[in-house]
């Protein structure tokens, strides 16, 4: 009997971290971007939904994926769909190193302001910066632009 309170009492706080984590917003915090100015803050998003992605410079996928990544992001702008790129989770040097794959407007989370469970996580969210989907690694079977932005719901 024991046993099984402990597997139930396990289950529901998994449960509930499962819930939250999808029901959380994103912090409100603006981070500096590798062209300098701090970005906007993560709990907002400038269009109806927006697409974060969360890479770590030591991480082996989010390097062979940064191609696609960056496709991505230029089919969203051009479908005025804001999207941003957090590098995150690692010393200052190497995140600018990471960071300037992705352009100037990648931000830098030296303070780990983004809390992560395995990169790359992508997270879409609304213009509240409520947390619509959440996803970790890259999904497997899209592989252009759109049916990736699609897998995410995204216009």
């Amino acid at each position: 009997m024991r046993a099984y309170a402990f597997v139930l009492a396990a289950a529901l706080a998994a449960a509930s971290c499962g819930a939250s984590d999808q029901a959380a917003g994103l912090p409100d915090v603006r981070l500096p971007t590798l062209g300098g100015p701090l970005g906007p803050s993560l709990a907002s998003c400038a269009t109806e939904k927006c697409l974060t992605v969360l890479v770590a410079p030591w991480c082996g996928v989010c390097h062979q994926v940064t191609p696609d990544i960056v496709r991505l992001r230029r089919f969203l702008d051009k479908a005025g769909v804001s999207s941003r790129v957090v590098v995150g989770l690692d010393e200052l040097e190497a995140l600018k190193g990471m960071a300037a794959l992705y352009g100037s407007d990648a931000m830098l989370d030296a303070s780990g302001a983004m809390k992560a469970r395995g990169v790359p996580l992508f997270i879409v969210s609304n213009r509240a910066g409520e947390v619509v989907k959440r996803v970790n690694g890259f999904p497997r079977g899209a592989s252009s632009p759109d049916e990736l932005a699609a897998y995410f719901g995204l216009p």
